[in-house]
């Protein structure tokens, strides 16, 4: 469970976040809606702990166990198109290196995923050499294919045709159903469509 109470974020004299209140319950499928500026993306590097909230930081609380804000990273996993891949990495390294590092549901057949994904001719080329499309696919398969309970997605079918989006809701479907998942969308409906809750960001300014 995640529970904001009243959470602000200035930058300067702008207020981006003003007393936003919301609890995200274990298991929920929550969309952030809002229009651009409105804090979003903020929102989610804030409860991602890469950000520090200027107020009233998000409190954290999964299998009884309470996580302090500042440790946010180590329950969650994020797929952004701001988060950064090493480019001198090939896919098959990058993997490597994520499971050592993070780790993937024990289940996950990567190969499968890596073919659902058209990558698998490519998976010994550096990512540098990758399409903004491809990159963002292994964004989504790092992400989701995780094992840990929060996973935050922030306009995640960005730079996907149809069959990235596809891709995408497909690796949804069958590895995140136990998930706590926070979406930030420009409403875009097919990034959300399984979210059971909602919540409406305004702007502050």
């Amino acid at each position: 469970m995640i529970t904001l109470d009243r959470l602000q974020k200035i930058f300067g004299n702008q207020h981006i976040l003003q007393d936003v209140s919301h609890t995200f319950t274990a298991g929920s499928k929550t969309v952030v809606l809002g229009s651009n500026g409105s804090g979003k993306s903020t929102l989610i590097k804030i409860i991602s702990g890469a950000q520090e909230a200027t107020e009233n930081p998000p409190q954290y609380n999964f299998d009884g166990k309470n996580t302090p804000s500042a440790e946010a990273g180590s329950i969650c996993s994020i797929a952004a198109p701001y988060v950064a891949l090493n480019p001198m990495f090939s896919l098959r390294e990058t993997l490597d290196f994520h499971q050592k590092m993070c780790g993937f549901i024990e289940s996950v057949d990567l190969d499968k995923w890596i073919q659902k994904a058209g990558l698998a001719a490519h998976e010994n080329k550096r990512i540098k050499t990758y399409s903004s499309g491809m990159q963002q696919r292994v964004r989504l398969l790092l992400a989701i294919a995780s094992p840990r309970p929060l996973l935050l997605l922030d306009e995640p079918t960005s730079n996907l045709d149809n069959d990235g989006v596809a891709f995408y809701q497909e690796l949804i479907k069958e590895l995140a159903t136990d998930k706590t998942i926070i979406v930030a969308s420009n409403y875009i409906e097919h990034e959300y469509d399984f979210c059971n809750g909602e919540l409406l960001l305004e702007k502050h300014y």
